[in-house]
Parts: C-alpha cells; sequence; structure tokens
C-alpha cells in the first residue's frame, strides 16, 4: 500500500474513531496524538523556513486533483 499524506492518515483515523466502539477508540486516539505530533513538527518547520527565507516550502499535492 503507497503510503498516504500525514493529513489524509489525520483524517481517517478521526473517521474510525468517531464510529469505534469504546474498546477500540483509545487506540485510534492514540495513533492519533502522534500523527497530529508529527504534523505540528512539519507546520513549525515550514514556519521557520518561511519566516527565515532560507528555505522554500512547496506543496507535494497536485492540485489538479
Amino acid at each position: 500500500m503507497p503510503a498516504r499524506r500525514l493529513e489524509d492518515q489525520i483524517r481517517h483515523l478521526c473517521a474510525l474513531a468517531a464510529v469505534a466502539n469504546d474498546d477500540d477508540a483509545w487506540l485510534y486516539l492514540s495513533e492519533l496524538r502522534i500523527l497530529l505530533g508529527q504534523h505540528i513538527e512539519h507546520l513549525r518547520m515550514v514556519a521557520a523556513g518561511k519566516l527565515s527565507g532560507t528555505r522554500e516550502f512547496l506543496e507535494r499535492r497536485d492540485s489538479s486533483q
């Protein structure tokens, strides 16, 4: 299975957690917490690059989709 974008993984886990029973929800929420931390770190790096002017950020998502 190809690697999914981090934002897509977060959306998918949110959908799973919303319909999960109490026994499974904590698994999804635990994974979601990890992915949100990774996303925050990515956003920090992008912001730092933009503010410092040392790195150009390019969106990887194809805008035609």
